[in-house]
């Protein structure tokens, strides 16, 4: 009996211990409404790759606290693998910048995040890479086509924290990925010269 009494207190005291843990909060990002009126005349754009840099590969947000240190939040967590969400993000503002893409024009876009942190502000820092090329003979045809083989193009956004951190680092982060969906839709709709 006095064996038992002692198993319950302490399964009573081990519930008490998890209770006190702090919960675990899920963020994701979102696609945002475009800065200016989108340029017309795109055709459907797709981003076809992304790469991320390692240390941004992880569970849990990052954010850059000093020159040489990150702090990795343990509470504070992706619901998803970062490049997806990502990706997903990018592909949703893209959408929303051209919801009718011209027909017969199709453009594979490959991006490489460099740098996508908040501070310890939750201030974010983006900076990346993208190419952009025709995947369909039309769109080579088109008086706006992208060159075949491009030179990546760098892009670099700072974006003010919105509020209270780190609960509004993935909006703020998301903020920066719409602005690198206005800049590569406008990098796409931009004529170039024909050689």
């Amino acid at each position: 009996m006095r064996g038992t009494t002692a198993l319950v207190i302490m399964a009573l005291a081990l519930m008490g211990a998890c209770s006190s843990t702090p919960a675990t909060h899920f963020y994701t990002l979102s696609d945002t409404a475009p800065e200016a009126t989108p340029p017309g005349g795109v055709g459907w754009v797709r981003i076809v790759n992304l790469t991320i840099p390692g240390e941004l590969d992880r569970p849990e947000l990052v954010r850059r606290i000093g020159p040489n240190q990150l702090s990795i939040a343990g509470m504070d967590r992706w619901a998803a693998p970062l490049d997806e969400t990502i990706r997903r993000a990018l592909s949703d503002d893209i959408a929303r910048r051209v919801p009718s893409p011209v027909p017969g024009q199709q453009y594979s876009v490959s991006v490489e995040i460099r740098e996508f942190y908040g501070d310890s502000a939750c201030n974010v820092s983006l900076r990346a890479g993208w190419t952009v090329k025709p995947s369909h003979p039309e769109s080579a045809r088109s008086a706006n086509a992208a060159p075949a083989n491009p030179v990546p193009v760098s892009e670099e956004i700072q974006v003010p924290s919105s509020g209270s951190c780190p609960t509004t680092l993935a909006a703020t982060m998301s903020v920066a990925l719409g602005q690198l969906s206005d800049r590569i839709i406008a990098g796409i709709a931009t004529p170039r010269p024909r050689s």
